[in-house]
């Protein structure tokens, strides 16, 4: 029986990642084409779009929670969990707002894709090196300044989680949140690690829920307390994901 059961695992894996990467492909190459005529609003709703769709033909079915922690009219930085390589497509997907990230710089030289998040405005980062990923953090601050509707998504634990259990969060996107002034929003998923494990190549139908939490005020935090606002941070994430 678990032989049957992993050959059966195996060909809706394959199933389910061709059918991902078409959409996703057709999806990047849609959305590219929008941003030479289009990036406001229509083209923020078409990006979610997609991206839900990408979400859906990976098999994952997603609920949304705490959407009236959200104020449409603020600026925030928003952290999330880091599970698997679908989170920027479901952070996309189930954000009420507009946002931008910071992406792995080696995902730039993607054809398309690469294309398309450079145009969108997403941050290069280089995630090994400590002075690159500061002066993306940098960027990230004055992105804030200049794009007065858009928040900023930071995965605080920097890589994906190998056990399903919440990272040792890094300082730097706390130290964005300080010097910009703007407050905390968590975004937490849960259940996508069995949808998609960092270090397997399964790709299993789940649902995933995903909940907004009331903001952390950064008020009165400084880089003297920083490792208090990152504790409060991280009994809110807790509260979910161990």
């Amino acid at each position: 029986m678990k032989l049957i059961r992993k050959i059966i695992e195996s060909i809706v894996s394959v199933f389910l990642y061709v059918t991902t990467f078409t959409v996703f492909s057709v999806g990047s190459t849609f959305l590219l084409l929008v941003t030479f005529v289009h990036t406001g609003v229509l083209f923020e709703f078409l990006l979610r779009w997609v991206c839900k769709l990408v979400i859906w033909s990976a098999g994952t079915r997603t609920t949304l929670e705490g959407t009236e922690n959200f104020d449409k009219s603020k600026q925030y930085i928003v952290m999330m969990n880091h599970v698997n390589l679908f989170d920027g497509m479901l952070f996309s997907s189930c954000y009420p707002g507009k946002a931008r990230a910071m992406e792995e710089e080696s995902h730039f030289k993607w054809p398309i894709y690469g294309w398309l998040v450079k145009r969108m405005g997403f941050i290069p980062v280089n995630r090994k090196s400590g002075i690159k990923a500061m002066t993306a953090l940098k960027q990230a601050a004055e992105m804030i300044k200049k794009r007065k509707t858009f928040s900023v998504v930071i995965l605080p634990e920097g890589t994906r989680s190998r056990t399903g259990k919440l990272g040792k969060f890094k300082k730097g996107g706390f130290v964005t949140a300080i010097e910009s002034g703007l407050d905390i929003l968590p975004m937490i998923q849960v259940g996508a690690f069995h949808v998609k494990t960092k270090g397997r190549w399964l790709l299993r139908p789940g649902k995933v829920r995903v909940i907004i939490e009331k903001p952390i005020p950064i008020a009165g935090s400084t880089r003297e307390n920083i490792e208090e606002l990152m504790e409060k941070t991280r009994r809110v994430f807790l509260e979910y994901v161990q």
